[in-house]
């Protein structure tokens, strides 16, 4: 519910964070894409007209998010279960423990892409209306 007051917010500052022309080009605000990149994954591409960097960036995020979420229920899973005939404490305590080294990992690779794509969404800002020609 907060990142929907978040992007709410945002949105109502879009014309305040939005920087003037420069040298007859459109700008794009880099803090804008920065912050809408790090609210909702790949809305910072949206902003600066990247959709395929935006669909990559939102895939890749959800499905980084949906991974953490299922190794924690593995993981609190496994610490409630108790040993019976096919799993031994040992074996249950390997499982918690990989399931929580899992998780971590996914973390981690999700703070890295969420850094990543803020980065990105800096430069196309920067660079956007930019003639290449």
């Amino acid at each position: 519910m907060s990142w929907l007051v978040a992007c709410a917010i945002l949105t109502a500052l879009t014309p305040v964070l939005a920087q003037e022309a420069d040298r007859g080009r459109p700008k794009k605000s880099t803090t804008g894409a920065v912050l809408r990149s790090m609210v909702v994954p790949g809305w910072g591409q949206l902003y600066t007209k990247n959709h395929w960097k935006a669909a990559a960036f939102f895939v890749t995020e959800v499905s980084l998010a949906a991974g953490i979420s299922w190794n924690n229920d593995r993981m609190l899973a496994a610490q409630k279960a108790t040993p019976d005939f096919l799993f031994t404490e040992q074996d249950l305590f390997r499982n918690e423990k990989s399931y929580r080294n899992q998780r971590n990992k996914l973390i981690w690779w999700l703070v890295g892409i969420t850094f990543l794509s803020m980065g990105d969404a800096y430069v196309d800002a920067h660079l956007y209306g930019l003639d290449w020609s």
